[in-house]
Order: structure tokens, then sequence, then C-alpha cells
């Protein structure tokens, strides 16, 4: 997928986010569904600064660490950690709903520079 493809994801999981948000049995979905976001952000990112990308999410926070940057790579790893938790071990908390949405603000900030 070309940079414009994953800006365009961005903008409509930003929008399921949004449809979601305030209910406590949305928890793990929206976790999981910023985990995706993330990922296109970084795509753009990726391509849009380097000219490369992975379509998987495996090996992002190494091609990150690759181009020097390891501060998105420790956003990426630990919304990850948040998804694991609420997806396969059933924790969820508005809490977390938050502190994924300030990692997705950063990963935004960072792509679109």
């Amino acid at each position: 997928m070309k940079a414009e493809g994953h800006l365009d994801k961005v903008r409509k999981i930003k929008k399921s986010i949004e449809l979601l948000r305030g209910d406590e049995e949305n928890v793990e979905a929206i976790v999981e569904i910023c985990y995706g976001l993330a990922h296109h952000l970084i795509a753009y990112g990726l391509e849009t600064r380097f000219g490369e990308h992975k379509d998987t999410h495996q090996g992002v926070p190494t091609l990150l660490r690759q181009h020097g940057q390891s501060e998105i790579a420790i956003h990426f790893e630990r919304l990850d950690t948040l998804r694991i938790g609420r997806w396969y071990g059933g924790k969820g908390n508005g809490e977390v709903v938050e502190e994924s949405l300030k990692i997705i603000e950063a990963i935004e900030r960072w792509a679109m520079e």
C-alpha cells in the first residue's frame, strides 16, 4: 500500500474509534483498533520520511530503530503490550483507552511532521 492509502485508512479508523468511545464494553475493541491505527500511521511516516515501510506488524519496531526512531518504536511496543493484555487477558478499563489514545497522538504528531 502506498503512503496515501495508509493515510486514508487512518482517517477511517479514527472515525470508528470515535463511534466506540464512551462505552466500557468497547475497551478491548478500541485498544485493538488503536494498534492497527498506529501501524498505518507508522507506515505513512516511514514511507514519507525514508521511502520504506512494513505492511505487517512484525519487524516494525526494528525498522523504526534502524532509522533512528526509537521513541516511536517504544510507543508501538507499549501499545502492543496494552493490546495483548486486553485482547487475550480480558483486562479492560477506560484508563487504558486514554493511554492508547495518547500514544496514538504522539505517533500521529511524528508521522505528520
